[in-house]
C-alpha cells in the first residue's frame, strides 16, 4: 500500500511539472526612487533653460531647503527644488536600493505569435524584449509636472519621476518619489501546478499622466471592486486616455480586457498604434 501510495505521489507530480506552461510577462514600468536628491550625477534643467551639469555629493545633499548641487568646475549652486523644471541623473549605485535598479520584464507575447498570448489580441506587436533597456532607463529622468491649473491661469507643479522612457512619445507618465509598485500573478498556487503559472506583472495604483501637446496631467487611479464592475476605468478613464485612437481601440474591443493592472501594456501598445 505504501509503495502504492508513493508511485501516486510520484505520478502526481511528474503530471503537474508537465502541465506547467511558461509565464508571460507584462510591461513594466521603470522602477521609482525612494527619495531624491542621493549622490550621484547628471543636468539639472533649471525653469529659465538654464542647464548646470553637475552633481550631488556625498553628504549633506540639502541644507535649508536648497539643493547643495555642485557644477563641473566645483563651484556649489543652491537650488530650490521649485525653480528646477528637469533633471536628468544617474545615481551613484552604493546609495540606491536594490528595487529602483532596472528590472524590466517580457512584454505581451512571442516573437513569432501571430496574435498576442493570453489577450488574444488582433494584432503583431513590437516586444517589449527588445526595448533598450540601458539607453532609455538610464539616466533616471525627473520632470516638473503641472498637477492644477485654476481659473486665473496659475499652475501647481511638482518634479516627478518619469516611468515610461523610450515609449512616451504620445503619453508620458508619472510617479511620487517613494510610490511602490504591485504585482500580480506571482502566486504559487494549485492551479499553477496542475495548469501552469498565469500572466504576470507590475503596475503603479496611481500615477499621471500627460499627453502631447497638453499642459495640464491627468491622475489616474486603480478602481476599487465595486466601481470597476461598474465601469470605473474601464469604460471612463481607459476611452478618455485612449478612445481617439480607432486602431488602439480595436486592440481592446471588450471592456473587461482594460484592466488596470494592464496599464503599462496599454502605455506601450498606444504608443505604437
Amino acid at each position: 500500500m505504501k509503495k502504492l501510495q508513493i508511485l501516486g505521489a510520484l505520478l502526481l507530480l511528474c503530471s503537474m511539472a508537465f502541465a506547467q506552461k511558461p509565464t508571460t510577462e507584462c510591461v513594466t514600468f521603470r522602477k521609482g526612487f525612494d527619495q531624491f536628491p542621493i549622490p550621484g550625477k547628471g543636468t539639472i534643467t533649471m525653469l529659465d533653460g538654464t542647464k548646470i551639469e553637475g552633481e550631488f555629493r556625498q553628504g549633506a545633499t540639502v541644507l535649508m531647503n536648497k539643493w547643495q548641487w555642485h557644477d563641473t568646475k566645483g563651484q556649489l549652486h543652491k537650488i530650490k527644488a521649485k525653480e528646477v523644471a528637469r533633471v536628468d541623473f544617474e545615481p551613484d549605485m552604493k546609495f540606491v536600493d536594490k528595487d529602483i535598479e532596472i528590472n524590466i520584464n517580457l512584454s505581451i507575447g512571442g516573437k513569432d505569435a501571430s496574435a498576442v498570448t493570453q489577450k488574444n489580441l488582433p494584432f503583431n506587436i513590437k516586444q517589449f524584449e527588445n526595448f533598450d533597456q540601458k539607453k532609455y532607463y538610464t539616466p533616471v529622468i525627473i520632470e516638473r509636472v503641472v498637477t492644477k491649473v485654476n481659473r486665473k491661469g496659475k499652475e501647481s507643479a511638482k518634479l516627478m519621476v518619469l516611468v515610461n522612457n523610450g515609449f512616451d512619445s504620445k503619453y508620458k507618465v508619472y510617479v511620487d518619489f517613494g510610490a511602490k509598485m504591485s504585482s500580480f500573478g506571482r502566486s504559487f498556487s494549485v492551479w499553477d501546478l496542475f495548469f501552469g503559472g498565469t500572466e504576470m506583472g507590475d503596475f503603479y495604483t496611481a500615477f499621471r499622466t500627460v499627453k502631447t501637446g497638453e499642459n495640464e496631467s491627468q491622475l489616474i487611479k486603480k478602481p476599487g471592486l465595486i466601481k470597476f464592475w461598474l465601469g470605473g476605468f474601464r469604460n471612463k478613464e481607459f476611452v478618455e486616455l485612449f478612445g481617439d485612437n480607432a486602431a488602439f481601440m480595436e486592440c481592446y474591443p471588450k471592456s473587461m480586457k482594460r484592466k488596470f493592472r494592464y496599464t503599462p501594456e496599454f502605455f506601450w501598445v498606444y504608443d505604437q498604434k
